[in-house]
């Protein structure tokens, strides 16, 4: 336990402090101070101090990773952690060369994120509404997630203020703090406005809550919450259980399928890169053979 709790020691530890600065989130964060404190001790061990590391034993560290049997995903945002460390270590002159350059990281296997058919969106969707607070928060909740493309983290931190339901738009905060408006569809912007006149201005929130998705006890709901309720609402729709991140996925492959372009979905999703929002390209072959069958003379 001590260990695990010692303090980063420099020039690590003020790398995480120039990214805390820089607005990264409180997840990237904590990801990052582990796989830094796990190179630090490994270093340590050794005797070398972190600005001492040279290729040779950065590449060690690397292996160190592989023998561990992490998913390739960990062992790849654990190497990214250590290549972002010692870049910015060089662009200080902290370093005379970086040592963790050409490092490689694990090859990670693309998988295609789970989604909705249309139909099974509107089995979703097209449900009667049931009466009650959570009954009405939920279906807001897969309303927003499916209609906007929200993150269930973006839509935990929703607050009243970001609704303009009269303009018919949603402002959201992403990661790093960074903030888009999307459009909000009538199916969504009407089921935001029966929950929040019918579900929250009856639950017991607090004097100067103004998160929009609160419990029956009225205090702001958690990602936990979200997909508890995304369960729920696939459950009773008689659709297999997935994630909240499954109607994001759904809502940009539907947007792809139905003509919207790369650029434009990459601005909805809130990608900071086009490359990110280029998966459901590959997610979206299903649509273009099945045009293609159909109207191509050879198609079939």
């Amino acid at each position: 336990m001590q260990a695990q709790s010692s303090p980063l020691r420099p020039p690590f530890d003020a790398y995480l402090a120039w990214l805390r600065g820089g607005g990264a989130s409180a997840a990237t964060l904590r990801a990052y101070l582990a796989d830094l404190r796990q190179l630090d001790r490994w270093l340590a061990a050794g005797g070398v101090a972190p600005a001492a590391a040279d290729d040779r034993l950065i590449r060690r560290f690397a292996a160190h990773l592989g023998s561990m049997r992490y998913a390739p995903a960990t062992t790849a945002r654990k190497l990214s952690a250590v290549r972002g460390a010692y870049a910015w270590m060089l662009d200080r002159e902290l370093v005379e060369r970086d040592p963790a350059a050409l490092v490689p990281g694990p090859r990670r296997v693309r998988t295609l994120p789970a989604t909705l058919s249309e139909s099974e969106a509107e089995a979703l969707l097209d449900r009667p509404v049931q009466p009650g607070l959570r009954r009405l928060r939920d279906r807001a909740l897969v309303e927003l997630l499916y209609g906007c493309g929200l993150r269930a983290s973006e839509a935990c931190r929703l607050r009243l203020r970001d609704l303009d339901l009269n303009g018919r738009t949603v402002r959201l905060t992403g990661k790093g703090e960074k903030q888009r408006i999307v459009p909000l569809g009538g199916a969504a912007a009407e089921a935001v406005t029966r929950y929040l006149e019918g579900g929250r201005s009856r639950a017991p929130v607090a004097v100067g809550e103004d998160r929009v998705f609160v419990s029956v006890r009225g205090r702001p709901l958690h990602p936990s919450d979200i997909r508890r309720a995304v369960r729920c609402e696939l459950g009773d729709a008689g659709l297999a259980l997935r994630s909240p991140h499954a109607l994001r996925h759904t809502f940009a492959t539907h947007l792809l399928e139905r003509g919207a372009d790369l650029r434009s979905i990459q601005r909805l999703l809130g990608h900071a890169s086009v490359g990110t929002t280029q998966v459901y390209t590959h997610v979206s072959v299903r649509h273009l053979r099945a045009a293609h069958a159909a109207s191509h003379p050879r198609g079939r």
